[in-house]
């Protein structure tokens, strides 16, 4: 008998078992991310009321409340909101500030560009001091509505309005007013001061300013009719101090006048000691000049000039708080809204991941994986497949199908992962000169594109001239740089693959080989689709995801604020509250500055992603090439500063000061680094390069522009 052995059949693979989708780690990463929001929302507002013993409060400031008490005057002139500009305002009332006890007031002012919120540290010391504190958006800025610098940039109709309301602010004592500003909001409160002084001390109704980081002609002109304590301070490495060489315009000419010329009279002092009190306070004639070691971006950060301004008004304001003015707590709000900012940034990319469960929105990955190759033979069976797909984040989609006994297993569309064949010498001699050819240019060409903004935008520079085109002065220089060095990085990616691919012709020719090019990298840029209407399906479902991940970002953060009061803010980075004059600003920018974003989505994953690295050294070498350039920037400007005493930018082309656009610097550099993580990440989740150019475009360009300054009349 002739033995017929028969094959069995042999068993499939179970499929893997789906995990609900409260089991998986993005939605345990949402949850917990979002219950963080909520405990540093809690901490920084423990922070900011100091244990919960000051109210704080916001309100907006409009025309008709400067006019509804003494038609908006003291001393007969009138201080009341021109026009249909409202001001924003945001006051701290100690619990020990009542009618029957009024406390000391002081009203806080920032600089140029910056927001109520960066002067918390002042308002928080103040108030845990015991001193009632406004702090208020200049025009143009912040919650403001349109630029405006009559008043002193709203300070003086803030001050009219308390000063004269006898209705809503009874808690205020009305003979114990001052003034604190930063930059151009020191020189608010000089004027301030200067206009409202009376003819004496007792009139006078500022009875103490502090003057920071301001030492400009037009302010010094004022000295002499302030009829108040003053005080001064001035960074020793502020870099303004380089328009100041002359032997009218010296910081140390300028102190000499402002302890000279006191109420009119005049003084003969011909040298100063820095921390020294001149003069006496009771009679208003009070002066001292603080010159702390930090520079100017960082002044109102700096533990000393912060102690240096709460131990003045606790003097001169009579507070006798008893705390020392190196007792401070405002960093823990600090440190808490930052947390809270990484906790939001966390919670929008594990949301990414979640939505992308959804069969609506998966199909823009399995598309993209549809149209991929098919998989080299080791790693087309089932078996393989499942160990890639268990290599790989759980955020990728992995299928597994039944082989049937009499055929052999079907190639399959490879699993999402960067593995590539070993790289020539030439291309990694082509990778790392393209990095350090582009962060060269990004450094050398940011200064120059800034004047270029000056001269091609100069109505959007001009804070007299409201305009809808490219309103936000500072940003315009950023929009230059964004698009020349996006483009830069894009012509670079394409014309690099291009001629690899050329050299690997050439000498597959010449070998009489077969060419084997490297077009897999496209494939992160497609859009995944069976036809023309399957990729547009795709391009409007990843538009509506993009949409739905800034809105809830954004969301959190008006949450928060509601709740806690709180913003998502570390320093000169900062997400807060939208208001539709920054939210409008932002849209015309976003579309030109993507060219950037997009960009760098495409170098970090379709280039530096495709080397074959482990994933941390892709996710360093992307941050560092793409933010050493701009770090480098900060480097050879505070080198030179230390060692010279000028900035290498300070002025450039026709004498334009440019000092200012390198403090637009240390917040960019930062979000330039974590770019290309957070593409990485959402190309990881997604399986292309748009979505995360998309929404780390719109949050962080919108970031930025709310934390600086628009002339769009709104």
């Amino acid at each position: 008998y002739a033995l017929v052995r028969r094959e069995q059949p042999v068993a499939a693979e179970p499929a893997p078992v789906k995990k609900p989708v409260y089991k998986t780690r993005s939605f345990i990463t949402i949850c917990v991310t979002f219950l963080l929001i909520f405990v540093f929302g809690f901490s920084g507002m423990a922070f900011e009321t100091s244990g919960f013993s000051v109210s704080v409060k916001d309100f907006t400031l409009t025309r008709e409340m400067t006019l509804s008490y003494n038609n908006g005057e003291i001393n007969g002139e009138q201080y009341a909101i021109e026009g249909d500009t409202t001001y924003s305002v945001t006051m701290y009332v100690p619990s020990t500030a009542t009618e029957e006890n009024p406390a000391p007031t002081v009203f806080v002012l920032p600089g140029f560009t910056r927001t109520k919120a960066t002067m918390a540290q002042y308002c928080i010391e103040l108030s845990r001091r015991g001193a009632v504190v406004f702090s208020l958006d200049p025009g143009g800025q912040g919650a403001t509505t349109e630029p405006s610098t009559s008043g002193a940039n709203g300070v003086e109709y803030l001050v009219q309005y308390v000063y004269n309301n006898t209705d809503n602010f009874r808690f205020c004592d009305k003979k114990r007013f001052g003034a604190v500003g930063h930059s151009a909001g020191g020189g608010n409160v000089c004027t301030l001061a200067s206009d409202m002084a009376g003819s004496s001390y007792e009139e006078s109704v500022i009875k103490a300013v502090y003057i920071s980081g301001y030492i400009k002609a037009s302010s010094a002109n004022k000295y002499k009719n302030l009829n108040c304590n003053a005080a001064l301070s001035y960074g020793y490495y502020d870099e303004g101090s380089f328009r100041y060489q002359t032997d009218t315009t010296a910081f140390e000419v300028v102190a000499l006048r402002f302890i000279n010329e006191v109420g009119g009279a005049e003084n003969n002092y011909t040298t100063i000691s820095y921390d020294y009190g001149y003069g006496d306070m009771t009679q208003g004639t009070y002066r001292v000049v603080h010159r702390e070691v930090i520079n100017h971006c960082f002044e109102m950060y700096d533990k000393t000039s912060i102690a240096n301004t709460v131990n003045f008004f606790d003097q001169t304001l009579g507070i006798n708080s008893g705390l020392d003015g190196s007792n401070q707590i405002w960093f823990g709000k600090e440190f808490s809204n930052g947390l809270a900012l990484a906790a939001a940034l966390t919670f929008i990319v594990a949301l990414c991941a979640v939505l992308m469960k959804v069969p609506f929105f998966a199909t823009m990955k399995k598309d993209n994986l549809k149209n991929t190759e098919p998989a080299p033979a080791d790693i087309s069976s089932a078996a393989a497949e499942g160990e890639a797909c268990a290599a790989a984040s759980e955020n990728v989609l992995c299928s597994t199908e039944t082989a049937s006994a009499t055929e052999p297993p079907k190639a399959k569309a490879a699993p999402m992962t960067d593995v590539v064949k070993p790289k020539s010498v030439a291309h990694r001699v082509i990778l790392w000169t393209t990095m350090i050819v582009t962060a060269i240019i990004a450094c050398l060409d940011y200064i120059p594109l800034a004047n270029l903004s000056i001269e091609i935008f100069p109505v959007g520079n001009s804070s007299s001239v409201f305009t809808y085109t490219f309103p936000a002065r500072m940003v315009n220089a950023i929009l230059l740089w964004a698009l020349i060095n996006g483009a830069i990085g894009l012509v670079l990616f394409f014309a690099t693959t291009l001629l690899e691919n050329l050299y690997t012709f050439f000498r597959s020719k010449s070998a009489g080989e077969k060419a084997v090019y490297d077009w897999e990298k496209f494939r992160p840029i497609r859009m995944g689709g069976k036809n023309a209407l399957g990729v547009l399906a795709n391009v409007l479902k990843m538009l509506l995801l993009s949409v739905i991940l800034f809105c809830v970002f954004y969301f959190m953060v008006q949450f928060s604020y509601w709740i806690f009061h709180q913003d998502f803010r570390f320093m000169l980075i900062s997400a807060s509250p939208l208001n539709a004059r920054m939210f409008v600003t932002a849209l015309e920018y976003i579309p030109i500055i993507f060219v950037f974003y997009i960009s760098n989505s495409i170098r970090v994953n379709c280039s530096i992603g495709k080397e074959g690295w482990s994933e941390w050294k892709v996710l360093i070498v992307g941050a560092l090439a793409n933010s050493l350039g701009l770090a480098f920037i900060l480097l050879i400007n505070y080198v030179c500063f230390f060692t010279t005493g000028s900035p290498f930018y300070g002025y450039y082309g026709n004498g334009t000061e440019v000092w200012l656009y390198v403090n637009m610097v240390f917040g960019l550099v930062v979000m330039m680094f974590l770019l290309p993580i957070f593409n990485r990440l959402f190309y990881k989740i997604t399986g292309n390069v748009w979505l995360g150019a998309i929404v780390c475009c719109a949050i962080f360009i919108t970031m930025t522009i709310s934390a600086s300054v628009s002339y769009i009349p709104m």
